[in-house]
């Protein structure tokens, strides 16, 4: 569960966007597309995205089944140049959920999101935890959508207590494009 409060929300912005990184292996994805399909091959996380969206409390539950995540549908599409692309699911503290390792992944990791356009790769920039309190704290800076450029921004619970998770684990990745040598498959 992410406590999200009051947004701004975007359904993404059509254009093509650049890479992040001007690595001549890249292209970019031709057009803002709905995602798929979560790979994080340093973690072995491999999942179907599911369209999620903000309750009435303000709070974006990650989807009922832990093998899934969950994109929230008013964030950024991949492929848009700017925005944030907001992808949660759950951590289970008995074990098998899908974003039980999302911890360990470390700066550089490879994350891609496979789209019906392409597989867009993304480099992770940062891993880092905040409290519940913070999350609600810096919720624009982690959710808003008045951003100039696209961000991959991945979230989970950590901290159980014995009957609640008390922080989250948040992990920043800019993209990086579609390798051009790619068939649109992730492997």
């Amino acid at each position: 569960m992410v406590i999200v409060g009051f947004v701004i929300p975007s359904p993404g912005i059509a254009g093509i966007p650049g890479t992040s990184t001007g690595d001549s292996r890249y292209t970019a994805l031709p057009a803002p597309s709905d995602p798929e399909l979560l790979i994080v091959p340093e973690i072995g996380l491999r999942a179907p995205i599911v369209p999620i969206e903000i309750d009435p409390d303000g709070v974006l539950d990650p989807p009922a089944n832990v093998h899934e995540v969950g994109w929230w549908q008013r964030s950024a599409k991949p492929g848009s140049p700017s925005g944030q692309t907001l992808v949660t699911g759950h951590t289970v503290h008995t074990g098998g959920g899908v974003m039980n390792e999302l911890g360990n992944l470390r700066p550089g990791a490879l994350v891609q999101i496979k789209t019906p356009l392409g597989t867009v790769d993304y480099e992770t920039t940062k891993v880092f935890v905040y409290t519940k309190a913070e999350v609600a704290e810096h919720k624009l800076q982690l959710f808003s959508q008045r951003r100039a450029s696209n961000r991959l921004v991945l979230v989970t619970c950590t901290g159980w207590t014995g009957h609640d998770y008390t922080s989250n684990i948040i992990v920043f990745a800019d993209p990086l494009g579609v390798e051009k040598a790619a068939t649109g498959d992730a492997a």
